[in-house]
């Protein structure tokens, strides 16, 4: 069972406020005295990689600043499948935080911490009360709004418009371009879960990334053989088979 440890406060020198949101310099370089009321509220709250930190149909009571780890934001489908929708790491914000804390709907998904995390957390009324009174902060949630409702038009145009090889191939890209080409450690059912499809579809596919010598397959490993090759086939050009469209 995952451990949530308490709420800490932070200690009232400003110099250890900042030293924490360092990684969110958007909001703090321009902000009023009403917003820095709001963040000299924070609490401290750390968890453990695996901790479920908003359910599907809550209501959430506290606004989050990541300072350490990572967040998965993903949908589950009544038959046990995934589909991730996105990450928030420190710098960033949960669009579905900041919908469910400005009209009181409920998080419509669910939302992991994937590493050990460190985070800020504001309450409600304190968020309510900056949104209200500070100019800066509330520029800052608009702008942050408008960044991530554009992601997800991208993703939910892939899903609408992209076959499924050429999606997993720009996927595959993504991630080789993060290791900076070293091999990337996943499960089959891991990409599953990301791009919200079977684990059978993708091992067909990546099988056939494997015959086109872009990629070669391990236990638990993808390397990559052919950085242009898999490029090409992410741009969809080259045969495509049937049974993985």
């Amino acid at each position: 069972m995952s451990v949530v440890t308490p709420f800490q406060p932070i200690h009232s020198e400003d110099s250890e406020l900042k030293s924490l949101l360092l990684d969110y310099p958007d909001l703090t370089e321009n902000a009023d005295a009403e917003c820095w009321d709001m963040l000299a509220s924070a609490k401290i709250h750390s968890v453990e990689a695996n901790t479920i930190l908003f359910q599907e149909n809550q209501v959430c009571e506290y606004f989050m600043l990541i300072v350490e780890g990572c967040i998965r934001v993903f949908k589950e489908s009544s038959e046990g499948r995934e589909v991730t929708l996105y990450r928030v790491e420190p710098g960033q914000l949960c669009i579905h935080n900041l919908n469910s804390l400005v009209d009181g709907n409920h998080y419509p998904i669910i939302a992991r911490a994937e590493k050990p995390m460190r985070g800020l957390v504001i309450s409600r009324k304190a968020f309510k009360k900056a949104l209200d009174e500070s100019s800066s902060f509330r520029n800052y949630v608009l702008r942050t709004l408008t960044s991530r409702l554009s992601q997800m038009a991208d993703l939910i145009s892939g899903f609408a418009f992209n076959r499924l090889d050429l999606r997993v191939a720009c996927w595959l890209n993504d991630q080789f371009n993060r290791s900076c080409g070293h091999p990337v450690s996943i499960t089959h059912s891991d990409i599953a879960d990301e791009l919200g499809t079977t684990r059978e579809m993708i091992s067909r596919i990546l099988k056939d990334f494997e015959h086109k010598r872009c990629i070669q397959l391990a236990r638990g490993k993808i390397h990559l053989i052919c950085k242009n090759t898999l490029h090409l086939v992410s741009e969809g050009k080259g045969k495509q088979r049937k049974d993985l469209s």
